[in-house]
């Protein structure tokens, strides 16, 4: 994937790209970096355009993958926003293509009015705000289920108990 294909750029103009990526690191990141730590501040929002990658958690029984992503994707964008910790670890599976921008630089160009950030930045919340409607559904459609399930648990196991 070319990164101007990338739905946070698709409003830029050619020129406001070309300054979005003037603010950026741009490169290879080789295989089994990790570029995302637990419980540790963001500070970049990578946009990958090729390359695969592990999300794990540190937990109590070790590290626990929780899910390999493939390009395109965009990481580090929840920390920019919410400012919180980061909540898992993001581990380069295979080479990636990135460009990476630093949170510092990125609010310093929004306050600063730059066109092409704002535009960026209101495509990455635009994105957060489409997951989270999808989660909440789920969450709806979980406990719409709930009854289903306790009416089927009773149906099959009648007055058992097993505490």
């Amino acid at each position: 994937m070319n990164f101007r294909d990338f739905p946070a750029f698709r409003d830029l103009t050619a020129e406001q790209f070309q300054r979005f990526l003037s603010s950026c690191q741009s490169g290879t990141i080789s295989a089994d970096r990790t570029i995302i730590h637990q419980g540790k501040p963001g500070s970049h929002i990578f946009f990958l355009s090729s390359g695969q990658v592990r999300i794990t958690l540190n937990t109590d029984l070790g590290e626990r993958e929780l899910n390999v992503l493939s390009a395109p994707t965009i990481l580090g964008e929840i920390s920019f926003f919410s400012g919180e910790l980061s909540s898992a670890n993001v581990t380069t599976a295979t080479d990636v293509s990135a460009i990476a921008i630093g949170f510092n630089t990125l609010r310093a160009r929004l306050y600063g009015g730059d066109a092409a950030c704002a535009i960026v930045t209101l495509h990455l919340a635009s994105t957060i705000a489409e997951r989270a409607a999808h989660m909440t559904q789920k969450v709806v459609d979980f406990y719409g289920h709930q009854a289903e399930i306790q009416n089927t648990t009773h149906n099959l196991f009648g007055e058992w108990s097993f505490l």
